[in-house]
C-alpha cells in the first residue's frame, strides 16, 4: 500500500516537471523576483554566492532548474553529492519511504536498522580488498576526518604532528583548516604548528617528496601520529601520481608506525572502483579511510588496531534516516552497473578523455586529467582570474563547474554517473561556444 501511494505521489510530481529537459535561459517574468531572492540571501549570509544559483527543487538527470526558470547542466552536483544526478527515480522512492520512519535524524546512541544496513554494506565493500574492519558514520567529510585523526592520535597517544601534502584539502573545521594548505581558508586563524608538509608528486622531480619526508621523519618521526593523503588531489588541481610514488612514502612511514590515512571524501565511488586505493592497488597499506559526498553522508573506516575507546567518537547526529537509506541505495545502484573495467563510469571516463583530447588538439585547452567521474582541464591562460571568468561565462551559457588548483588553476567537473553520450555532445557545444565568447 505504501509503495503504491509513493509511486502515485511521484507520478503527480513528474507531471509538474518540464516535458523537455535541455539547457535554456532564464524567463524574463521571473528575473526580478530571482534577483531579489539572491540579494536577500546575500544579506542574510553576509556574503554573496559564487554563482547566482538558487534551485527550484526540480531537476532530471544532469539538468537542474533554477528559480529564474533557467535550466543548467549540473556538472558540480552540490560539489559531488549528487552522484546519480537529479530526481533519480530509485533514490526518490527510497528517500520518501525512509522519511515515513518514526525518526528523521538518527544518532549513535539511539538508532534504527538503516544505520546497521548501511554499515554492514560499507564494511563488506572495504573488506574485499583491504584490512579495514570497522566503520563509523557521521554527517560531513570534516567530521569523518576529525574522527579519523582522533583515532590516530589515541592509538599513537604521545604524538602530536600530522603529515599532509602541500595541496591538501581536509575540510573547514578548525583543525581540518590547519591541514588544508589553502591560506584563504584559514585567513586570520591561528597556526597550531601541527602539520608537516610534503610536496605532492612532481614528474620533473619525482624524488623530492621522499627526500623531504625523510627529513621530517629524521627530526620528528617519533612525534608524528598520522599521514593524511588524497590519492587524487582535489582542490589542489585534480592530479594524481604513480603507485610507486605513494608506496615509497608509505614504506618510510611504516618504519615509524605512522597511521596511513586515505582521505577519499571526494574520490569514493568516482574512479570506477568503490575506493581509489583499490584502483591504485594500495589497499594493504591503509589504516584509516574517510569517505563522503556521493554516499549522501560521511564515514570513517579503520582497522582493528585503531578502534577507538568508548567516549572518543560519538555525537548527537549520525545522519538522517533518508540519507542512510539513500546511501545504501547509491551503493546498490553503482555496484550493479557502474563499477569495474566495463562499468558505466569507465565508459564516461573514455568519453571525457576523447572530448578533452579534441579540445587540446584545437589548442583550446592546455592540459587535462580525467579519473572516472572527476575531470579537469587548464586553459592556455591558467590564472585564477581568467579561469574564474571562463567559469562564469560557462555558467551563463548553461553549464556548472568549479575552479581548482594552486598557481595553475583549472576548470573541474564532478560528473554525475548518469550522464548520457548526447549530453556530453551538448557539453562540447557549450564549451566551444564559451571558448568562442572568450575571443
Amino acid at each position: 500500500m505504501i509503495d503504491e501511494k509513493i509511486q502515485l505521489l511521484l507520478d503527480i510530481y513528474k507531471q509538474s516537471l518540464p516535458a523537455d529537459w535541455r539547457i535554456s535561459p532564464p524567463k524574463s517574468n521571473l528575473k526580478k523576483d530571482y534577483l531579489s531572492f539572491l540579494q536577500e540571501l546575500e544579506q542574510l549570509r553576509g556574503r554573496s554566492l559564487i554563482y547566482p544559483y538558487m534551485g527550484s527543487g526540480k531537476g532530471a538527470g544532469v539538468y537542474v532548474e533554477l528559480l529564474d526558470g533557467s535550466i543548467k547542466m549540473d556538472l558540480l552536483g552540490g560539489v559531488g553529492v549528487q552522484i546519480l544526478g537529479h530526481t533519480h527515480p530509485e533514490l526518490q522512492k527510497t528517500i520518501l519511504k525512509a522519511a515515513l520512519s518514526n525518526i528523521f535524524m538518527q544518532g549513535h546512541l539511539l538508532l534504527n536498522k538503516e544505520y546497521l544496513t548501511l554499515s554492514r554494506k560499507l564494511v563488506s565493500l572495504a573488506q574485499k580488498h583491504s584490512r579495514l574492519k570497522h566503520v563509523w558514520l557521521t554527517t560531513s567529510g570534516s567530521m569523518a576526518n576529525e574522527n579519523a585523526l582522533k583515532m590516530a592520535r589515541q592509538k599513537n597517544h604521545s604524538r602530536r604532528k600530522i603529515l599532509a601534502f602541500d595541496r591538501a584539502f581536509a575540510g573547514r573545521s578548525t583543525l581540518m583548516s590547519e591541514i588544508t594548505s589553502n591560506p584563504k581558508i584559514k585567513e586570520g586563524l591561528p597556526s597550531y604548528d601541527e602539520v608537516l608538509r610534503i610536496p605532492f608528486y612532481d614528474p620533473q622531480n619525482p624524488g623530492k617528496s621522499l627526500k623531504i619526508l625523510k627529513s621530517h621523519l629524521k627530526k620528528e618521526g617519533d612525534n608524528i601520529s598520522a599521514f593524511i593523503f588524497e590519492i587524487i588531489i582535489g582542490e589542489g588541481g585534480y592530479k594524481s601520481a604513480p603507485r610507486d610514488f605513494f608506496i615509497s612514502l608509505f614504506e618510510e612511514c611504516r618504519k615509524y608506525k605512522i597511521a596511513l590515512w586515505a582521505d577519499e571524501i571526494q574520490t569514493f565511488l568516482r574512479t570506477g572502483t568503490f575506493f581509489a586505493f583499490e584502483k591504485w592497488d594500495l589497499a594493504k597499506y591503509i589504516d584509516l579511510c574517510t569517505v563522503g559526498k556521493g554516499l549522501q553522508l560521511a564515514a570513517t573506516f579503520f582497522i582493528e588496531e585503531y578502534k577507538p575507546r568508548p567516549g572518543l567518537v560519538s555525537g548527537t547526529f549520525s545522519a538522517s534516516t533518508p540519507a542512510l537509506a539513500a546511501g545504501f541505495k547509491v551503493l546498490e545502484i553503482l555496484e550493479k552497473d557502474y563499477i569495474g573495467k566495463t562499468g558505466k563510469i569507465a565508459t564516461i571516463e573514455k568519453e571525457f578523455i576523447n572530448l578533452f583530447k579534441e579540445l587540446k588538439e584545437k589548442h583550446l585547452i592546455k592540459d587535462y586529467d580525467v579519473f572516472g567521474l572527476m575531470a579537469a582541464f587548464s586553459l592556455p591562460d591558467a590564472s585564477r582570474e581568467n579561469t574564474q571568468n571562463f567559469l562564469k561565462k560557462l555558467f551563463k551559457n548553461g553549464v556548472i563547474g568549479l575552479i581548482c588548483g594552486r598557481s595553475i588553476f583549472r576548470v573541474r567537473f564532478l560528473i554525475p554517473a548518469i550522464i548520457k553520450k548526447e549530453e556530453i555532445k551538448e557539453l562540447k557545444e557549450i564549451l566551444l561556444k564559451t571558448f568562442s565568447d572568450e575571443k
